[in-house]
């Protein structure tokens, strides 16, 4: 499958690779390159292999209170609200973003990966309410611009109004008379809006961003740096940090799961990994010696003992480190030292606090 900017990123140079059946960007100058950018001036980001699901009627905001870990009743019209959607088994079915326009509208984004089975999901739990959903899959793109000069660059495109978007905020607002959605958010930890877009404009949207960010030392952004931006910030990547085999409580999102809600699918399963003495945890380590931390690879304790494994792991550009995400049996101490074993060898790691890096919102 190809987005609707295919041909733009082809002709920009980039390296395509699959990406959950998308042919997709990794990069277009190099990773590091793009990764600096984001930090620093300002970086766009084709990510319209991610799907958009829209949710209406009566029943919309409680539908959408017992599907989500995260509290979405009462929440402000024009909210953003990250959450992880459960299964039954406390198992994680993916991590969104729910967007609320009202209480009887809503739409949420979900990863590239799951798009159809999430719309299965939700399709399946909305049966006991009164909503209708619908997929955009076809129709709709979305493209993240991400960076401390975002700001200055959404108001040089869109206006003064949109510009001043407060975090994890969203607005209606057109361009070229086509009505489309802004909002204040991303997934690099850097300043950032995402815009949801018909396909038919996103070309010239693409194109128009890219004419007022010269100024502003613009670069398109692929998938490599993608992952090493979210990396940075501990942000949770499906298939790695969660997935049905982890449960939300056991990682890096499990600031999301809200105990005080009257119910929320899966609530039950997890409340009995809370107190089964099972539970395992996520956390952060730098490697101390040379080497890059892979997925995979074993993590074991000073005396030898297998403890755990890394989710996701990479060389860090900002910090000019080695950092993983580590999922251990049993929590560790800030400042304790680990072994990873890369390739042959163990390699001496220490724990660190979430995120890796501070980044000026």
């Amino acid at each position: 499958m190809k987005t609707a900017l295919y041909s733009k990123h082809v002709a920009l140079g980039a390296k395509i690779i699959d990406f959950s059946g998308w042919e997709m960007p990794l990069h277009y100058t190099g990773i590091l390159a793009e990764h600096a950018a984001v930090r620093n001036q300002v970086g766009v980001f084709d990510v319209s292999h991610m799907g958009v699901v829209i949710i209406k009627g009566k029943d919309a905001e409680p539908f959408l209170e017992y599907l989500c870990t995260n509290s979405i009743l009462h929440k402000p019209d024009l909210s953003a609200t990250y959450t992880v959607l459960c299964d039954e088994r406390g198992g994680c079915v993916d991590d969104t973003i729910v967007f609320k326009i009202s209480p009887q509208h809503f739409f949420l984004v979900t990863n590239a990966a799951n798009r159809q089975k999430d719309l299965q999901h939700i399709q399946n739990i909305s049966k006991a309410f009164n909503v209708k959903v619908t997929d955009r899959f076809q129709e709709d793109g979305i493209l993240a611009v991400q960076g401390p000069l975002a700001e200055p660059l959404i108001r040089d495109v869109f206006g003064d109004q949109e510009a001043s978007l407060k975090p994890m905020r969203l607005m209606e607002t057109q361009f070229g008379g086509v009505k489309l959605m802004l909002s204040r958010t991303g997934y690099t930890g850097s300043c950032g809006f995402e815009i949801y877009a018909p396909n038919q404009i996103l070309l010239s949207l693409w194109e128009a961003l890219f004419e007022k960010g010269k100024k502003y030392q613009i670069k398109p952004v692929g998938l490599g740096a993608r992952d090493t931006l979210r990396l940075e910030m501990a942000y949770a990547l499906y298939g790695h940090e969660i997935n049905e085999s982890i449960a939300p409580t056991e990682s890096v999102s499990a600031w999301t799961v809200k105990w005080q809600k009257e119910d929320f699918l899966g609530k039950q399963a997890l409340l009995e990994l809370e107190t089964a003495g099972k539970k395992r945890a996520e956390q952060g380590i730098v490697l101390l010696e040379g080497g890059v931390v892979r997925e995979g690879a074993q993590v074991f304790n000073q005396q030898g003992k297998q403890i755990g494994t890394v989710t996701s792991g990479n060389h860090s550009p900002t910090m000019n480190k080695s950092i993983a995400i580590i999922l251990v049996d049993e929590p560790l101490a800030i400042g304790d030292q680990v072994q990873v074993k890369i390739r042959d060898r163990l390699v001496q790691a220490g724990v660190v606090d979430f995120p890796f890096i501070k980044v000026k919102q």
